[in-house]
């Protein structure tokens, strides 16, 4: 479960960091007057990256959402079998 935290944690931060990185660029190139052929040449492999990211996600939340399940199941169990020897 801690790895899956930390996972969570890194892949937001690469995602946010990512997701700024490249806007950043697209903005500096359109500033610098290139066309949209150019532009989208040009930052091919931070799209690259900003997409592997977000295919990351798509592994990380149901191993998030099962983690969630077990974690209910067993607060419900704690109560239900509180009593019991």
């Amino acid at each position: 479960m801690l790895v899956n935290v930390a996972s969570g944690l890194t892949g937001k931060f690469l995602l946010d960091r990512a997701r700024r990185r490249l806007e950043e660029a697209r903005q500096r190139m359109r500033q610098q007057g290139l066309t949209a052929a150019e532009l989208e040449d040009s930052t091919y492999w931070d799209s690259l990256t900003f997409d592997a990211v977000k295919q990351w996600r798509a592994v990380h939340f149901p191993i998030t959402l099962a983690f969630g399940v077990l974690t209910l199941a067993h607060i419900v169990a704690v109560f239900l079998f509180w009593g019991w020897k």
